[in-house]
């Protein structure tokens, strides 16, 4: 039997039914410290409950472009998504087996805080030091295994902080050695060293003075910097 011959007789229906979606952890960097953006769901299960903005993965669609169609649709954000890590365990829904594909979308603080204004049953949640804060400062937990796929995200970007330039979308377009400082500081839950910090950043050839200052601060003004990088790695 050739191929052709075989795909004819090929029944898809004789495997039990499996869904593919996409899960995305859009997260900012806003007043020192993590934020996500969730967004309230409007359907069972779970309806009410903030989670993760996701979709299922349509049959003619590419999974990139599921989780940008997600990122887009449900939070109102238009930016790169890089995919982290595929979620499987068998009871992770309850309405069917379905596999998810966690993506993260990093962006400025603006561009968040203005798509939380333009869609609505969006919020933003803090993260400190790894921990989901409601606005009244308690833990919060996320449905389904939503939770687990926060922490992993977190746990990616924390390894990939010194790899690769991905953490600079969370900042703008400029900023000064204060502002980065405090992002890393943020992302991985320690104080750092002010001069080694600085020293290794500026000496790792990933930084470019801008020679502009700070405006506007009611601190001294510090030179602004931006990133010296190659296009974000995304899908």
């Amino acid at each position: 039997m050739d191929d052709a011959a075989f795909l004819a007789a090929y029944d898809p229906a004789a495997f039990p039914p499996l869904a593919v979606a996409v899960d995305v952890v859009p997260l900012t960097f806003a007043r020192g410290m993590l934020e996500v953006l969730l967004t309230r769901r409007s359907e069972q299960p779970a309806r009410g409950r903030l989670a993760l903005p996701g979709a299922f993965v349509r049959a003619d669609e590419e999974l990139g472009h599921a989780a940008r169609r997600a990122l887009r649709d449900k939070a109102g954000l238009d930016a790169p998504v890089r995919q982290f890590h595929a979620f499987g365990a068998v009871g992770r829904d309850p309405r069917m087996r379905i596999i998810s594909i966690g993506y993260m979308a990093l962006v400025d603080a603006d561009t968040m805080e203005a798509a939380c204004l333009a869609v609505s049953g969006c919020e933003r949640l803090t993260i400190s030091n790894g921990v989901l804060r409601s606005p009244s400062g308690r833990r919060a937990s996320l449905p389904f295994d939503h939770d687990a796929i926060l922490e992993r995200a977190l746990a990616d970007l924390r390894r990939d902080l010194d790899r690769d330039d991905w953490a600079f979308g969370l900042l703008p377009e400029t900023f000064s050695l204060r502002e980065l400082q405090a992002l890393h500081e943020a992302i991985r839950g320690e104080t750092l060293n002010k001069p080694a910090f600085r020293k290794r950043l500026v000496e790792s050839g990933r930084l470019e003075a801008t020679g502009e200052m700070e405006t506007g601060k009611g601190f001294r003004p510090a030179e602004l910097y931006r990133a010296r990088r190659s296009e974000h790695a995304a899908d």
